[in-house]
């Protein structure tokens, strides 16, 4: 993976691939699944999260309301993501919405049992406080590039990064399919702007556009109207 995406989203390796099989056979045992139609709150701004939530099925979205009643979205999360753990581990209240983008389906290990064995897992205490630096390193290189770039910019790198995070085939014609309300959102700009750059990125050639679904035809052009290099070793290191 070209270096310069992986300091713009978040997708790390699954806790329980780290863990004793013992630790995690006794949180999967009282795990509990549940169904999300799409557009689902499962927890707002200033609730306290009841659990560890899994992602077994579907795609979230991770969104803070500004002073003018705007939503800005910090993350996607797709299948086999985890959220809730920031809250839990830092005892407070949480600062961010989540809201399923599509039906979802989710596990939540319930808040005492997570916290029991964060306590007595070595393993799962190191790995949690290794996702909450890594995280918030790349939330701050997401929000102080984005704030910097121009929204043509800004475009390109978002479908650079979105196609990055949740292509399923490595050498696959990377598809999107998000609402542009949503991938608005996620860019920092106005639906009506997003379209227009589309539209540039369409007659450059870089994308072509069904319905809702954005093919990245060619992915060079859109590095090259990201204002970035490909290169494994171009030198962007991030913000921290």
């Amino acid at each position: 993976m070209p270096s310069e995406l992986r300091n713009f989203f978040f997708k790390p390796q699954p806790f329980w691939e780290i863990l004793p099989p013992a630790v995690w056979d006794a949180l999967n045992a009282v795990s509990i699944s549940q169904a999300y139609a799409k557009k689902t709150i499962i927890y707002s701004e200033g609730s306290h999260p009841r659990g560890l939530y899994i992602i077994r099925k579907g795609r979230l979205k991770v969104f803070i309301i500004d002073k003018n009643g705007s939503e800005l979205i910090i993350y996607f999360l797709g299948k086999d993501e985890f959220f809730g753990y920031r809250s839990i581990v830092c005892d407070e209240n949480s600062p961010v919405y989540v809201e399923t983008i599509e039906d979802c389906m989710v596990d939540c290990i319930p808040r005492r049992y997570f916290e029991h064995h964060l306590r007595e897992s070595p393993e799962m205490n190191a790995a949690f406080f290794y996702y909450l630096g890594h995280e918030f390193r790349l939330f701050v290189n997401k929000m102080s590039v984005f704030a910097q770039k121009p929204v043509s910019e800004r475009v390109a790198l978002a479908l650079l990064v979105l196609d990055e995070k949740f292509r399923e085939l490595p050498h696959a014609t990377g598809v999107l399919n998000f609402t542009r309300e949503n991938l608005a959102a996620y860019i920092g700009t106005a639906p009506e702007s997003l379209i227009r750059q589309l539209k540039v990125l369409k007659e450059s050639g870089a994308i072509t556009v069904k319905g809702r679904k954005i093919i990245l035809e060619k992915p060079a052009v859109l590095w090259e109207k990201a204002g970035l290099s490909p290169g494994i070793d171009s030198g962007f290191q991030g913000i921290l």
